[in-house]
């Protein structure tokens, strides 16, 4: 049932915050959703952030869904963090019906956007940004310090060969553009090396010199997969040597480096005229040379634990770096920091010849760099410009403050049906099994160091250690859940039953990582495959060179019985990916929900398929579960109609309800034969649960709308 929260002139929300720093007010940004019950709150209005001791701060804030009478569902907001100590803090959301007024607060401003030019002015800095070659800053100028421009970037990248490529823009989008921060997207290629594809988002801050700086690689070519294989090294693979990003300091004025490899060392000075190097080539845990991190030679490139910092002819080692570097020459400074930079080895900072590298995929591992078939890599950074003596430190980029609202708000809205907070729960075994997942000696984060599921393509993942049951190999057994059963919506849940911020750890990087490598990010493959979300890796198998793709030519059996596959209808979650763009307004989730759904409707179209023109009629492959002749109650039909909703929500498209409605039809009936359908036998039909729990998540939406019609009646 949904809440009756009645419709006033002002709403508050509480909020659970969790600052693990003390830091200064201004200095970092943040971007949280906050859902509302059906007819809270409507436009106009405007959003302030309070708390003890902090006046109200103004927010920007944009609707990112609706309920069917239009009233606000899920609200986004940004704003610049207040002064807050390290701890847990309680704040609110105070939201008034008026319109918001911004006299005399900075504001960000998108002078100019369009394939010759974008300028940006944030009030504190102008960003010149050129878009043909791209470069993410041509010129920086400081307000108050004309003449003087920040310097300009670069992105680079080098082939196999050593040969240097720089992207070049196709299309420029402005995808926010508030009085706070305005993103821009990206998107391009490499010129005459087309094999690879860019993808930059730029985010800027009012009153800051702060830009986030998002860079995708994309490798667009279909995987050759022979026999449904989808080792390392396959033909469809792109082979590079290093990415960075470059930032040129000014060559006629003397520059003082000062960096620190991690949060509780001190800062150091870097000599006049010495070369710095952080690179961080394993994840520093115990288990660092595992087999997750095998290449297409089988080989483990790793070849130290941890970390490296060369200074002149200095060497030091540690274990995880979290590093930051800042640059200062007369009165101006620029700091630069990596999210996650020991998470997602290799990575490295460099300085040296007047420039700051920021290697995403650096040049000093152990071997190229391999972008399997259809698959896409993000990397996030945070760069930061201003005058005098101001700190221009990024800590907090390594230990964000989190935000969240209370485990009773979530609950009352009804964005969750059903949900109950953790602590009204009667029962609570639930409660104490959560809480072992999250603190537990068998946690979900004790396992990532089990198996080391670290590395820019492992990290975010969740280590299948189940499968070990019939494994009788080496141990541990290498194994992925790809988001089997939709770990993320399940995290999410837990997230708001408990409002405790370490769920945050588990969410975040799971969903960058589903977005990036779980899904087959390729076109040209067969509509089945084209877009679709990889299964986990074989039961009871060893992952060895399938990476994150389920089936190796490794294990190939020698009995001759068929081997091999792709995506599949029998695995595809998508209300992780919307949940996750509600909570943060990520875009990719938002495409990546859109993107799967889309993908189930091509595989069930036989116009797509090589007998479309003898055979137009649906292929089976949306509605089919475990066996091809049975399109009865399974997970197959269940999780798509689930993805067909999640589009329906999020676009109230027609298209997506009425797939989700043919499926219904198709798979069960009122006259079917129950006990023909064998469904107690729960080896082989156990999944029409799943089924049932997405008619009525159906029935659900369509009262919400009240929309009683005849399909209505059907389900």
């Amino acid at each position: 049932m949904l809440a009756n929260i009645p419709r006033t002139d002002s709403v508050v929300v509480p909020l659970l915050a969790r600052s693990a720093l003390t830091l200064p007010a201004g200095v970092q940004p943040v971007t949280f959703g906050v859902p509302f019950a059906k007819g809270c709150l409507r436009e106009p209005f405007t959003a302030v952030l309070e708390g003890t001791s902090i006046e109200g701060i103004q927010l920007q804030a944009r609707p990112l869904a609706r309920w069917s009478d239009d009233s606000i569902k899920w609200l986004l907001v940004d704003g610049i963090l207040p002064a807050l100590p390290a701890g847990e803090h309680t704040l609110q959301l105070r939201v008034e019906r008026y319109l918001p007024d911004w006299t005399g607060r900075p504001q960000v401003r998108i002078i100019k956007c369009d394939k010759r030019a974008v300028v940006v002015d944030t009030g504190k800095a102008r960003f010149h940004i050129e878009p043909d070659v791209f470069r993410p800053f041509r010129q920086v100028c400081l307000h108050g310090i004309e003449g003087r421009p920040w310097p300009a970037t670069e992105v680079v990248l080098t082939d196999a060969h050593g040969r240097l490529w720089h992207p070049r823009i196709g299309d420029i989008q402005v995808e926010t553009a508030g009085p706070l921060r305005a993103t821009l997207f990206f998107s391009g290629d490499f010129g005459k090396r087309r094999w690879l594809r860019l993808r930059a988002r730029l985010s800027f801050f009012a009153g800051t010199g702060l830009v986030k700086v998002s860079l995708a690689l994309h490798n667009p070519r279909r995987a050759k997969h022979k026999g449904g294989l989808w080792d390392l090294g396959d033909p469809g693979s792109v082979l590079f040597r290093d990415f960075a990003l470059g930032i040129a300091l000014p060559a006629d004025k003397q520059v003082c480096v000062r960096w620190k490899a991690d949060l509780e060392s001190n800062e150091r000075a870097l000599p006049p005229g010495e070369r710095l190097e952080i690179y961080q080539d394993s994840s520093g845990g115990e288990n660092w040379q595992s087999r997750n991190h095998v290449n297409r030679e089988g080989r483990v490139p790793c070849r130290f634990r941890g970390y490296r910092v060369t200074t002149g002819n200095n060497e030091e080692y540690g274990l995880r770096a979290s590093p930051l570097v800042e640059a200062r020459y007369g009165d101006m400074h620029i700091a630069a920091a990596i999210l996650e930079f020991w998470q997602q080895f290799p990575k490295a900072f460099e300085y040296h010849e007047g420039r700051i590298w920021l290697r995403l995929f650096p040049h000093q591992w152990d071997d190229l760099h391999e972008l399997q078939g259809g698959e896409r890599k993000t990397h996030h950074m945070w760069l930061q410009c201003g005058a005098g003596e101001g700190t221009s430190w990024l800590e907090w980029v390594h230990a964000p403050t989190r935000i969240c609202c209370t485990p009773q708000w979530y609950a009352q809205t009804g964005v969750v049906p059903y949900l109950l907070p953790a602590e009204a729960d009667p029962d609570g075994r639930m409660r104490t099994f959560m809480h072992e997942a999250l603190y537990g000696t068998a946690s979900l984060l004790q396992k990532r160091e089990t198996v080391d599921e670290y590395g820019w393509r492992n990290y975010g993942d969740v280590w299948a250690d189940h499968e070990e049951a019939y494994y009788d190999g080496p141990k541990p057994i290498i194994s992925h859940f790809n988001n089997q059963y939709d770990v993320l919506h399940g995290a999410i849940v837990q997230l708001m039953r408990s409002g405790d911020h370490r769920w945050f750890e588990i969410i975040e990087p799971l969903a960058r990582h589903m977005m990036d490598i779980d899904i087959y990010h390729a076109r040209d493959d067969k509509a089945a495959y084209n877009g679709g979300l990889f299964w986990f890796t074989d039961h009871y198998r060893d992952a060895v060179t399938s990476t994150h793709r389920t089936y190796s030519n490794i294990n190939v059996p020698n009995d001759g019985i068929p081997y091999g596959g792709g995506p599949s209808n029998e695995h595809l979650y998508t209300t992780g990916l919307l949940q996750y763009y509600y909570l943060t307004g990520d875009e990719d989730a938002k495409a990546a929900v859109l993107g799967l759904a889309d993908w189930a409707i091509a595989m069930d179209d036989g116009k797509l398929t090589a007998l479309g023109l003898v055979d137009d009629g649906p292929t089976g492959l949306a509605s089919q579960t475990a066996f091809d002749d049975y399109h009865g109650p399974g997970r197959g039909p269940g999780y798509v109609i689930d993805a067909m909703l999640d589009g329906w929500e999020l676009t109230g498209r027609t298209v997506y309800r009425e797939k989700a409605e043919e499926l219904i039809r198709r798979c069960i009936h009122p006259g079917d034969d129950i006990a023909a359908r064998d469904l107690l036998n729960a080896e082989r039909r156990w999944s029409y649960t799943v089924f049932l729990s997405t008619i009525a998540r159906h029935l659900d939406m369509k009262a919400e709308r009240a929309d009683f019609d005849w399909h209505y009646a059907y389900a």
